[in-house]
Formats: C-alpha cells, sequence, structure tokens
C-alpha cells in the first residue's frame, strides 16, 4: 500500500513541477519549452524519487522540496516531507523543520503573488488564453480575475502548510497516545503478573509454614524416641536394628521436609534455580537414592528382588529425576501396606536414548485378584511377571490385625500421583493385576543427552 501512494505521488508531484515551470521565463522560448527547459523536467524524476524515502528517511524528501521552493515557488515535495517529519522525527527536529517550512511557503506565496500574472501557475485557470503563460507582453487580465488567482494562490498556500501542520500533529500525537497506551497495558500486566506472583509467594510461605509446623516436631520426636530406644535395646538385636531404621527414616524424612519447605517458599520445586541452589537444602528425591530407598525397605524385613540400570542422570530434568524416585517410592509403599510380608520385585531402567521404564511387581492378595482389572494396551508391550511361589518364605508381621490396619490407611492418592506424574511427561502407565501379581508399570520417553 506505501508503494501504491508512493507511485500516486510521484506521478501527480512529477506533473504539478512541470506545471511550476511556466512561473520562470527561462524554461520556455516564444511559449515553447527550451532545452534548459527540458533538462529541468529530466532532473525532477530524480528529485521526486525520494518521496519513496519519505517513511525512513523523511529529510531527503524535506530537502528536495526545499530546493524546489526556492528554485520556482514549487512546495508540494516540501509539504510532503514536512508531514512525515512532524509524524517521526524528535520534537526538536519538528519544530526546525516546520519553521523553516513555513518561511519557505510564505516567501514562495509572496514572490509569486507580486510576479507578473503570466508567471503564476495557478494563472491557467482564470486567463482566456493559454497562449498568454510565460508571455511577459501579453494584456494583464481583469482585475477580478487578478484578485481570484492572488487568492487562490493564498489559498493554496495556507491549505497546504495547514494540513501538513495540523494533520501531521494529529497523527504525531494519535501514535504517541498509542504507544503510551501500549506502555500502560504492558504496565499493567507487568503489576497484575507481580500481584498474582505475591499472591503465590504468600500461599507458598503459609504451606510451608504449615508443613514445617505440622511435621518437623512430630518426626523430631520419632527420631529421639527411636533413638532412645535403639540405646536402651541393645539387648535385644532385632529391637536395636528396627529402632536404628527408624531413626534413619525419621532423620532422612527431616531433610527431605527441609528440602520440601525451601523449595515451596522459593518455588522452585519444579525448576531449581542455580542462583538458590546453594541456600536449598539438597534433596534425596532423585534416581540416585534408589539404592538408599531400597535399602531402606529392605532393612524393615521387606523381600526386594531389584534390577537397577540407570544412565544419564546429569542430563534427566528434575521433574523426571524426581518423577522416577517417587514411583518407586509410591510402589514400594504401596505394596508394604497392602502385601506386607510379601516378596517384590523391582525393574529401573534409564537412559537418554530409551527413556525410563519402571516395573514393580508383587503377589496380588486374593481380594485384588478377584477385583482384577481389565488389561491396559500398554500392559501388552512388557513381559508377564509371575506370581511368587507360595512356599517361598515369608516376612514381616505376622499379626493380621497390624496388616489391616496399616492397608486401610491412605485414599488411593499416592497411585494417582503416580498417574498424573507420567501424564505430565507423556508417558504410557498399567496399575493393575497381570497374572497373578500386582504390577506398576511405567514407560516414560527418551530425554535428550547433554553433552
Amino acid at each position: 500500500m506505501s508503494i501504491v501512494i508512493g507511485v500516486i505521488l510521484f506521478l501527480f508531484g512529477l506533473f504539478t513541477s512541470v506545471m511550476a515551470l511556466t512561473s520562470n521565463t527561462w524554461a520556455f522560448a516564444d511559449g515553447i519549452i527550451s532545452n534548459t527547459g527540458m533538462l529541468a523536467v529530466l532532473l525532477l524524476v530524480p528529485v521526486w524519487g525520494t518521496v519513496f524515502l519519505r517513511h525512513k528517511w523523511p529529510w531527503a524528501p524535506f530537502i528536495a522540496g526545499a530546493l524546489l521552493t526556492i528554485g520556482w515557488g514549487d512546495a508540494l515535495l516540501l509539504l510532503i516531507g514536512l508531514f512525515h517529519l512532524v509524524i517521526r522525527a524528535s520534537k526538536r527536529q519538528a519544530i526546525v523543520a516546520s519553521a523553516a517550512a513555513s518561511v519557505l511557503v510564505i516567501a514562495s506565496t509572496v514572490r509569486m503573488c507580486l510576479s507578473p500574472v503570466q508567471l503564476n501557475p495557478f494563472a491557467i485557470m482564470f486567463l482566456p488564453d493559454p497562449e498568454q503563460m510565460t508571455n511577459l507582453d501579453a494584456p494583464a487580465p481583469p482585475a477580478d480575475a487578478l484578485l481570484a488567482i492572488t487568492l487562490v494562490t493564498i489559498a493554496a498556500a495556507i491549505i497546504g502548510l495547514g494540513t501538513s501542520l495540523g494533520v501531521g500533529s494529529l497523527l504525531r500525537r494519535t501514535k504517541r497516545m498509542k504507544a503510551v497506551e501500549t506502555i500502560a497495558a504492558r504496565e499493567t500486566q507487568r503489576n497484575d503478573s507481580l500481584s498474582a506472583q505475591i499472591a503465590r509467594q504468600s500461599e507458598r510461605e503459609l504451606l510451608a509454614r504449615e508443613l514445617h509446623d505440622t511435621l518437623s516436631h512430630r518426626l523430631s520426636v520419632i527420631s529421639l524416641h527411636s533413638g532412645a530406644l535403639e540405646v536402651g535395646g541393645k539387648d535385644d538385636p532385632g529391637v536395636a536394628s528396627t529402632a536404628s531404621a527408624l531413626r534413619q527414616e525419621a532423620h532422612a524424612s527431616l531433610e527431605d521436609l527441609r528440602h520440601l519447605v525451601g523449595g515451596v517458599r522459593e518455588g522452585t520445586l519444579a525448576n531449581p534455580s542455580p542462583l538458590k541452589e546453594a541456600s536449598t537444602p539438597p534433596s534425596l528425591t532423585s534416581m540416585r537414592s534408589i539404592p538408599q530407598l531400597v535399602a531402606s525397605v529392605q532393612s524393615t524385613g521387606t523381600i526386594i528382588r531389584p534390577s537397577i540400570i540407570i544412565q544419564d542422570v546429569e542430563s534427566a530434568s528434575t521433574v523426571l529425576d524426581r518423577a522416577v524416585y517417587r514411583i518407586v517410592q509410591e510402589s514400594l509403599t504401596n505394596a508394604m501396606k497392602h502385601a506386607p510380608g510379601a516378596p517384590v520385585t523391582l525393574g529401573v531402567t534409564v537412559s537418554a536414548d530409551l527413556g525410563a521404564r519402571v516395573v514393580i511387581a508383587n503377589p496380588a492378595p486374593p481380594t485384588a485378584q478377584r477385583l482384577q482389572h481389565p488389561r491396559s494396551i500398554s500392559a501388552e508391550a512388557g513381559p508377564g511377571i509371575p506370581p511368587y511361589p507360595t512356599s517361598a518364605p515369608r516376612v514381616g508381621p505376622t499379626n493380621p490385625g497390624a496388616q489391616q490396619s496399616l492397608s486401610s490407611t491412605g485414599a488411593g492418592a499416592g497411585l494417582v500421583g503416580i498417574r498424573e506424574r507420567v501424564a505430565m511427561l507423556d508417558g504410557e502407565v498399567f496399575i493393575g493385576v497381570r497374572d497373578g501379581s500386582f504390577v506398576v508399570e511405567v514407560t516414560l520417553p527418551p530425554f535428550e543427552r547433554q553433552g
């Protein structure tokens, strides 16, 4: 669209400048354009070519138009350059250009009004014979024609200068108002974002405070009592071992709680910031800690048959690293709660090229087998896991009441959490009974290897 307007201005302006040559006797000889006039017409082509630079370099048409105005009173190109300078140039440049253009246009108008009427380009509209143009020996037109020519000359100057200054100033003001509105909208959006961030920070502070006040004291008491039990039960190795394991678990839980509270306060649980990493307590929630997790569960008397192959841990994202650990942790907890004493088969395979695959299986209780879930499409991807033989040794609590009490805790939020973590990472999950075993099978997509 800008090019089309530029072409129209170029053609119209070139025509008006050629017509304005009539105000110069040197451009015509006996009413016919001279060689000097032809040269002037040819020079008008590159001069009016500056109109295409009006957006990027408005000073170019302004200066070229100023030369035409000084030469023979043709101010159209000058007014076009002034119009774009008023819109786009700085305030100081716009004022200087407006003052210079006003002086040149007024001087050109006064000169045309004082010159012989035959040299005024607007006279062609009032002279009865167009051949009188540039002919100084022709008789002067009537007084009313002279007045009309003078009024038209002055009106053209006022309309052209007023349009360039008035419309240009209006567009400049509109452009400035749009810029102010854009800045105001950006600041409003920023303020809204900061308000939401402050609100989230307040919620995180409240949640972190409640987590710390609620759990820290109870875990500390458990750690102290288990330490005392460990010291007092030295005569019974079984009691001392159980108390030691309980104390270690309480201590590890306190460390995890510290990391959780720090992450909630700083909002760095999903993506820890490198600047805040030093101030945040180290987290045990990592694939690197899975062996310690297995050893911790084994210390309770649960038999675990692990197969752990983990590679490219440093390339895994924080979300993936934490998700694999939490899936293993929740699956083992679920096995201890609902199948106490039953052996657990654990398989963890992680690599950047193949992704992550976690399979945890334990013999399903009879009630679970009766309520067997339908097979999932993703479940067919892995081989079936045979049930653990009934003749295998059983470990763990033998009090049925205790087992029932532990298995009745919780509301299935752990399995829901597993599904949510897998969905967040675009993986596949199967949770249910397969071939007599309760199976949690998770497959997560490959990730990019760093370096």
